[in-house]
């Protein structure tokens, strides 16, 4: 049998961060339990992946999520790379894993494997529900130091997050479509899965300010269409043969390209708004079949999470800011 932190912990009666803190010689463990733990490591022959024993390097795990777009994928695993070039190589070792799904169980798995090899922090951007809260918790008890980025989740004790001003992004992309409409006009608005903050607080804050802008709140449709190009399609579809005075979508998820396909031959009045300059919405812009993108700094947020634990684990500056916000840009045909 191969031994893991979790079966030492459960031989030992302690928990999984108890057996994390002896491992990796910090504090906050009795004499009695420190014995305790490290005979039961010696007894079943345990060890930890060579690469990161011996204390020599800090290692810091980057948990990059699961899209279907391989845009954010792509933006992710360029921040990471930008940021394993200006960190200190000689003390701190990046741990990159790849999620094939958004399940709450691989997530918890992929931090256990992280856990496993010694782990001092983590980066990841995961669901917003109880189960990854608790998780959150049992690292951050196990002395891991978590940041989140894209999308946080705030009631845990996560140190930090990284991401767009996410309400704002919202507010302006109502200010974009509330130029090109009317009051008696109706909206749909697309999203991707809403157990994902960033897609939740997003949309509300669209939804806040068009209602701010005089339009009513039965004047929008709202579709989660978990990034999926089959259901975005249909929803659009339906959406318009329902609705006569709909005249404007609001693409706060990915799959843009499903909505300008089921835009095609449509002659009616229609202003489109997507958030993420992807590859499918630059090149919608370019052919005027889109009319404004809100762009972020998506590659800046993994980026910009890995160089604030670097600078907390290596130098010992403090977090200064619980919330780090990246530059939010308006892009039309022009500027492309």
């Amino acid at each position: 049998m191969k031994h893991t932190v979790r079966s030492i912990a459960a031989l030992a009666g302690v928990s999984r961060g108890t057996v994390s803190r002896v491992l990796n010689n910090q504090p906050d463990v009795s004499p009695e339990v420190r014995a305790r733990v490290l005979r039961i490591i010696e007894e079943t022959g345990y060890r930890r992946d060579e690469r990161f024993a011996g204390g020599e390097r800090i290692c810091i795990g980057v948990i990059v999520a699961h899209w279907q777009n391989d845009y954010f994928i792509n933006s992710t695993l360029r921040g990471i790379q930008r940021a394993a070039r200006e960190i200190n190589a000689g003390k701190v070792t990046l741990e990159i894993r790849r999620m094939n799904s958004r399940s709450d169980e691989e997530y918890i798995r992929v931090c256990e494997q992280l856990l496993e090899i010694g782990v001092r922090a983590l980066v990841l951007n995961a669901p917003d529900n109880v189960i990854i809260a608790a998780e959150i918790e049992r690292l951050m008890r196990a002395g891991i130091a978590v940041v989140t980025y894209n999308s946080d989740l705030p009631g845990t004790k996560r140190m930090c997050h990284v991401g767009q001003d996410l309400a704002k992004s919202g507010r302006i992309a109502a200010g974009l479509m509330a130029r090109s409409l009317s009051s008696k006009d109706q909206v749909l608005v697309i999203t991707g899965n809403m157990e994902f903050r960033s897609n939740r607080v997003r949309v509300d804050g669209f939804l806040e300010h068009m209602e701010r802008l005089g339009f009513r709140s039965d004047s929008y449709i709202l579709a989660e269409c978990y990034e999926r190009y089959d259901l975005t399609h249909e929803t659009v579809c339906q959406a318009l043969e329902r609705n006569p005075r709909l005249h404007g979508i609001y693409m706060g998820t990915e799959n843009v390209k499903a909505c300008v396909d089921a835009l095609k031959g449509v002659r009616r009045r229609m202003t489109v708004v997507a958030n993420d300059l992807t590859p499918e919405a630059k090149h919608s812009l370019k052919k005027g079949k889109i009319d404004f993108v809100v762009e972020q700094d998506f590659s800046g947020q993994v980026y910009r999470a890995i160089l604030i634990l670097h600078e907390l684990l290596v130098y010992g500056h403090r977090i200064r800011h619980e919330i780090v916000n990246v530059n939010t840009s308006i892009i039309t045909r022009e500027l492309l």
